[in-house]
């Protein structure tokens, strides 16, 4: 038996199609994945926190022509860009400049790496070198295999009794041939044409004792079998290899894409004529039935990725990852008369009764701990620990008696997988929010959140639903209990946060203790009218500072103040976005659709935040955020970097950036003194303690020169 569960999205892609993604790769270990998008990035994620570890770039005008690999042995990972130069770096590298580098005298198709092997190298005319001995002589000819007329169409790498095995398959003219690469000799094999209305659309292949099995998906519908000998049967004449139907899909493909789960269980990933949908199905091979599919509701660019029981499909804009497992097969699994145990959590996972656990409660009170005990286990025995979730009572019941449900619910987030339950009574109230619009039972969503037994992946509707109906207050509480927040939703929120008016932040519920310290308790002006009336700009000031800024001498100056832009209440949600974890590179995009007027807004209150820093010597400001004057700068450069041209030409935001440049100019001078020093405070731990010194205590004048 084979099924899916567990499907949640790794990341968003900056391309579009199927040449959006090169490749993708295993990344050191199972919950690594090396991604090859666009031309070129590479970006290295961490599967289960949904988050790039490390990001790199080739140069503006080169291009990536080859996916990147990770290198088990040395711990490196490597790529190449312009078809002939290698780069090979380290984790905690920065930059792809400053790495190895070798141009080789060939053109490369692929580099394939498994742990514990020596990567290889698949030149486009067909030869193949381990990477190490390529790398000792970059230069080396590199022999013509395949005629100019043949081309790489796939490739797999095999490790056979620790030696390193390459699988590639050509195409000439409408013939494909089947070539095996060894460290002691070299195979190849013509593939015989299923039927002459057919067309190859891709392959599959699985090391078997003695042979691989390789599977060819059919523009038919038809999945078919070959096994490819590791020997030759007799030398001189090409052998042709046969091959039998193993599959055939419920319609024809024009394309898809198939992949080996186990040996008795494939994946396959197809369009769907009748239902315009890509379907991605499992199927035992063995029976010829299907054992779970999926439907996606966006395109997507049927490529197929499968690493350690968990497979990777990009779509149009987002990756998504979908765990599977396969079990020993039985006719009755087949036919899907067994039990299945791993189908999607929050429709099969048990749910707390609330009836059984008032009457739980009940017993204990009345009992000693003994019956109670006995009392309890006599209710789970009698299936009350074990009801299903009464959804219609959801449906129907009103706000009051849903708060009831929920706070009952709560009692026993102690309980094993309570996070299914809080993510399965979320859901509904977000489906019945969505079918009523009167109804919002925005108390009982947040005390589910409190429990922080919640995610986005869980329930991404729920921050769906608070950006439609701008809740400020659950979207708060949902970035601050959700670790996996996409940066696009982060961003909606952001917009929510800079525009959303006075009196709708005055009725909501928010904690403003955090900013008391820093933040005047008056009523502030028109947000962009006070960011350029206050904090006050002295042009006088200006020019001390050495800015290139001409001014009329008959502006009078004003004593500079640190005015906050925004009230309390909006500077409580724009902290709660600072504290949101963010990958720049995915981040950055969706900044650019920030309107000028809130780039203006939230730009005036990050330098409001960063005068606060400097005039408290301090870096951090107090609250419960524990804001750095690191992470001001750093938005404040990603705002300078999404919108900067818009700012230029903005009349409104010069004040603004004349500030910016001041306090640029200022952290310049500082460093610079600090440069001049440096020489006399490194003597400084030179200077060896006078032996001769008595007493308790001495004084010693230092003259720095």
């Amino acid at each position: 038996m084979a099924a899916l569960y567990g499907e949640l999205t790794l990341c968003g892609l900056q391309g579009s199609g199927v040449g959006g993604v090169q490749g993708l790769e295993a990344g050191g270990d199972g919950d690594r994945v090396l991604l090859t998008e666009a031309e070129r990035t590479v970006t290295l994620y961490k599967v289960s926190d949904q988050r790039p570890l490390g990001s790199w770039a080739v140069r503006q005008g080169q291009r990536v022509t080859c996916p990147a690999v990770y290198n088990t042995s040395t711990g490196e990972y490597v790529v190449v860009h312009d078809d002939k130069v290698i780069r090979i770096w380290k984790e905690d590298d920065v930059s792809l400049e400053k790495v190895f580098k070798a141009t080789l005298s060939a053109e490369v198709c692929r580099i394939h790496s498994l742990p514990d092997a020596e990567p290889l190298v698949l030149f486009r005319r067909g030869a193949v070198r381990p990477l190490d001995t390529l790398l000792a002589d970059p230069h080396q000819e590199v022999e013509n295999v395949l005629s100019q007329e043949e081309i790489v169409r796939w490739s797999k790498m095999f490790v056979e009794d620790g030696q390193p095995m390459l699988m590639f398959i050509t195409e000439k003219v409408s013939d494909f041939y089947v070539n095996i690469w060894k460290p002691s000799a070299t195979l190849r094999y013509k593939l015989m044409v299923f039927t002459e209305e057919s067309c190859i659309l891709n392959f599959t292949a699985s090391l078997k004792k003695y042979a691989l099995s390789l599977l060819i998906l059919f523009s038919t519908g038809h999945v078919c079998q070959s096994l490819v000998p590791l020997v030759h049967p007799n030398e001189g004449a090409e052998p042709v290899l046969s091959m039998s139907s193993l599959l055939h899909l419920p319609e024809p493909v024009d394309c898809g894409a198939l992949t080996f789960l186990d040996d008795t269980h494939l994946a396959t990933l197809t369009p769907s004529a009748t239902k315009q949908k890509d379907l991605l199905c499992i199927w035992n091979t063995s029976f010829q039935t299907m054992q779970d599919c999926k439907e996606f509701s966006q395109k997507t660019t049927l490529q197929l990725w499968n690493y350690h029981s968990t497979l990777y499909i990009p779509g149009r804009k987002t990756l998504q990852v979908l765990r599977y497992t396969c079990e020993p097969s039985s006719l009755a699994s087949a036919l899907g008369k067994a039990s299945d145990p791993h189908k999607s959590a929050l429709e099969t996972v048990p749910i707390v009764s609330w009836d059984a656990l008032t009457r739980s409660k009940t017993t204990q009170a009345k009992h000693s701990k003994k019956a109670s005990r006995s009392k309890r286990t006599q209710d789970c025995g009698d299936g009350g620990c074990q009801l299903q979730i009464p959804l219609s009572d959801i449906q129907s019941s009103s706000e009051s008696q849903i708060s009831s449900l929920v706070r009952k619910a709560i009692s026993s987030q102690d309980l094993p997988d309570f996070h299914i339950t809080a993510g399965k009574m979320v859901q509904s109230l977000v489906d019945r929010c969505r079918s009523d619009p009167k109804f919002y039972p925005q108390n009982a969503l947040i005390e589910l959140l409190e429990t922080t037994k919640l995610s986005y992946s869980l329930c991404p509707d729920l921050m769906a639903v608070g950006l439609e109906k701008s809740d400020v207050r659950l979207l708060q509480h949902c970035l601050c209990r959700f670790i996996d927040v996409p940066e696009m939703v982060m961003c909606s929120c952001l917009k929510i946060f800079l525009s959303v008016g006075e009196d709708a932040l005055r009725s909501a519920t928010l904690d403003t203790t955090s900013t008391q310290s820093y933040i005047e308790a008056e009523k502030p002006k028109e947000p962009l009218a006070a960011s350029i009336v206050q904090n006050g700009f002295s042009p006088g000031s200006a020019e001390e500072d050495n800015c290139d800024v001409q001014t009329s001498d008959k502006v009078p100056q004003k004593p500079e103040t640190n005015a906050c832009p925004v009230s309390r209440q909006r500077a409580v949600l724009l902290n709660t976005i600072l504290s949101t974890a963010y990958s720049e590179t995915y981040l950055l995009p969706h900044l650019k659709d920030l309107t000028s007027d809130q780039v203006l807004l939230f730009l005036s209150y990050l330098h409001f935040l960063y005068k606060t820093c400097v005039q408290q010597i301090t870096l951090s400001l107090p609250g419960q955020e524990d804001l750095s004057i690191t992470q001001v700068i750093d938005w404040m450069n990603l705002l300078l970097d999404a919108n900067f041209t818009i700012l230029v030409l903005m009349p409104k935001a010069k004040l603004l950036l004349r500030k910016l440049q001041k306090c640029v100019r200022q952290q310049m001078k500082f460093y610079s003194e600090l440069n001049k020093i440096e020489g006399s405070l490194s003597e400084l731990q030179s200077l060896q303690k006078p032996c001769g010194s008595l007493g308790r205590y001495s004084i010693e004048v230092l003259e720095l020169y």
